[in-house]
């Protein structure tokens, strides 16, 4: 059976203070044993405060680190949530300064950058079924003049609508730049593109726009038209549509000249 360690030294205690012991030749030596045994305890028990001690500082240490670690760590999820806030916000910002680019500000139609990027596309499929279609606005300074530019602006935007109707799954149609409109036809049967931009034209022609200030207005519109030719860029194409336009023009207006 283990000893109990309490009442062993008890007994050796006891041993050392009796008198009649005093000269037995063991005393000394177990006065001596019991010193370092005293000694040793003592040790002991300095080394345990001092580990308690270190346990404690260890504990408390962790304990610092860990409420450090879960502070930075909520720092962390609060820069992460406004990064990721910030980069959706970005995106979105992106995007709209993209499409930005691409949308005339006025009739809400492509610009003239989209329509380039719709040539180069169709260009870089089936270039020999491409048409041009430069249309533009008669007499729309006289507009402007006599009406104001409001009501000019607001003939531009509803011709523009009407052309897009017209056109419909025909073709791609832009504002190209003033009171000029592009579009932009990929088919095969150009007979079917000359009736589609007749129709326009006799459209325009019958149509009455009405101005802010409630009075009307008529006009009519003008057509270069284009085809693709072997050796044809998209300049070229684009500078012949132009040029159709100008002898449409010169013709007399509201009609198409293809060339």
């Amino acid at each position: 059976m283990r000893k109990d360690i309490k009442a062993l030294e008890q007994q050796v205690e006891q041993a050392l203070a009796t008198p009649e012991y005093q000269d037995h030749p063991l005393h000394q030596v177990l006065a001596q044993l019991w010193e370092y045994n005293q000694d040793h305890w003592s040790r002991v028990e300095q080394l345990i405060r001092v580990s308690d001690s270190y346990q404690d500082m260890i504990l408390q240490r962790e304990k610092t680190l860990g409420e450090r670690f879960d502070k930075h760590l909520r720092q962390l999820e609060k820069i992460t949530r406004i990064s990721d806030r910030y980069q959706t916000s970005l995106r979105e910002a992106n995007l709209e300064l993209e499409q930005a680019s691409y949308v005339d500000a006025l009739t809400g139609l492509p610009n003239r950058r989209k329509m380039l990027r719709r040539l180069k596309m169709e260009f870089d499929t089936r270039p020999e079924i491409i048409s041009l279609a430069m249309i533009d606005v008669d007499f729309f300074k006289r507009i402007n003049d006599e009406h104001g530019h409001l009501v000019g602006d607001e003939v531009l935007i509803a011709i523009g609508q009407l052309i897009d109707r017209q056109v419909g799954e025909m073709g791609h149609i832009a504002r190209w730049g003033g009171e000029e409109f592009l579009v932009v036809f990929a088919q095969e049967d150009t007979s079917q593109v000359s009736k589609c931009l007749q129709q326009l034209i006799d459209a325009i022609a019958q149509e009455t726009f009405e101005g802010y200030d409630g009075r009307s207005v008529k006009t009519s519109i003008s057509i270069g038209l284009s085809r693709f030719k072997s050796g044809d860029t998209i300049d070229t194409l684009i500078t012949r549509a132009d040029d159709a336009l100008y002898r449409a023009k010169h013709a007399g207006r509201n009609q198409v000249i293809a060339i």
